[in-house]
């Protein structure tokens, strides 16, 4: 029997923009093989489950119900059921997931751990899929249908799961990120709240994040109020201890003549300068406890990567980063070009194009991960801050294609996914020489 997905096997017509849409989750190709498809709507406690007919002309529904979600009887259940409508077409089953959330994931690793091939769709096909239809209904049944039918049309992906230690350093530097985000909307809210009580706080101190300014919000030392009413001895110790002898006397002295001048009222005194202390104490922990025992696990892990790699070799490119850019594209073997490993990354540009006629400026795709893709924007943007090479490539992006700066610094992220790939894939040194400076 011929499959539905011979005509995609062909190098030539291999899409670049996603280099998993051709394969199931055990890395063997969509091809020379017919598949009895079979759509999973997940939600927390319940799954719907249909089973599409194997044949590309038809859209029957051989089999559906609602099954509970990490139960091991509707589990036994939703495997037997695919062997035994697969079997008199002599045909394969494939377990398609639309990807909401994590509801999916506990089934689609025991599959996988089964030995059986399966397939993620996200939300907005389902939607796509839905929509196509004449009557308006949407049932937890009818979506896994849909679910299968945009696996019948080729557009499914494997969403492979990496080995280890890939598969950890990827929730290694996922978990390492969120601190880093959950850090940096701690420190705004810090700003905020500042700013509300004691507007002129920021100016004396020249980084507000530092350890000083830490301890003073500990202390509920930054209302003018709390300032007055604090010892000037007790005041300078604080400082002394926080800053270890780099701060002292003047910057108490410039606290206290602050508090007497700026511009302050008495709205809820007590409940900001104790919402300070509780931020200061996060932003302490998240910093010295969490970020530094995520940090030595990533390094511990990268000794163990079974193949030799030079990344550190490139600028901006940390434990952080490689952990983050390695667990994020799983095997290098997955990938059959750079263009392909950008398009993972979402850093891409899409395509706008109507009667010949673009339609306005081109945005990244912003689809794959969204994790490797902030993580490399990171680094790219302090690539552009903190080395001459940086720079040079930003302005030269900025100059030449007419872009702005979050879009320059897109192109460096971009140009950097390609020669970490490629350092990669040849097991070569960074050449500066490959900037094209």
């Amino acid at each position: 029997m011929s499959s539905t997905f011979s005509h995609l096997v062909d190098p030539v017509l291999e899409d670049p923009g996603d280099p998993f849409r051709h394969y199931d989750s055990r890395n063997e190709p969509l091809a020379d093989r017919l598949y009895l498809p079979c759509g999973i709507d997940p939600h927390e406690h319940v799954c719907g489950v249909a089973f599409l007919h194997p044949f590309p002309q038809s859209q029957d529904v051989l089999e559906a119900r609602v099954i509970h979600n990490h139960h091991w009887e509707d589990f036994a259940w939703l495997i037997a059921t695919g062997q035994c409508l697969a079997a008199p077409f002599q045909a394969q089953p494939i377990y398609v997931f639309e990807a909401t959330g994590p509801f999916w994931q506990p089934y689609r690793h025991a599959l996988h751990q089964a030995g059986l091939a399966t397939a993620t769709v996200c939300g907005r096909q389902t939607k796509h899929a839905r929509a196509t239809q004449t009557r308006k209904t949407k049932t937890d049944v009818q979506d896994a249908a849909n679910v299968a039918r945009v696996f019948k049309n080729g557009d499914s992906h494997a969403s492979r799961i990496p080995p280890e230690p890939m598969a950890s350093l990827r929730e290694y530097s996922r978990l390492h990120l969120f601190f880093v985000e959950q850090s940096v909307a701690i420190q705004n809210r810090m700003y905020a709240l500042r700013y509300q009580i004691h507007p002129d706080f920021d100016d004396l101190i020249s980084d507000p994040g530092i350890a000083t300014a830490l301890a003073l919000m500990q202390a509920e030392l930054v209302h003018p109020q709390k300032i007055l009413t604090c010892d000037d001895q007790d005041l300078t110790t604080l400082i002394q201890r926080a800053s270890r002898g780099k701060l002292g006397t003047p910057l108490a002295r410039a606290l206290v003549q602050s508090a007497q001048t700026t511009f302050r009222f008495d709205y809820a005194a007590d409940a900001l300068s104790f919402n300070l202390r509780l931020l200061a104490e996060a932003q302490l922990h998240i910093q010295h406890q969490l970020l530094p025992r995520l940090r030595q696990c990533i390094e511990d892990l990268l000794i163990q990567v079974p193949f030799e790699h030079h990344l550190d070799e490139l600028p901006m490119f940390g434990p952080i980063v490689i952990g983050s850019f390695l667990g994020e594209l799983g095997c290098p073997t997955w990938f059959h070009s750079v263009d392909s490993v950008v398009a993972w990354f979402g850093l891409e540009p899409s395509v706008s194009e109507s009667a010949a006629k673009t339609t306005g400026r081109s945005h990244l795709t912003k689809r794959g991960s969204v994790y490797g893709r902030r993580t490399l924007w990171l680094a790219a943007r302090n690539w552009s801050q903190y080395t001459t090479e940086g720079r040079t490539l930003l302005r030269k992006e900025m100059h030449q294609h007419h872009l702005a700066y979050d879009g320059a610094v897109c192109a460096l992220a971009a140009r950097l996914a390609r020669i970490a790939f490629a350092m990669l894939r040849d097991g070569s040194h960074f050449d500066p020489n490959a900037l094209n400076l």
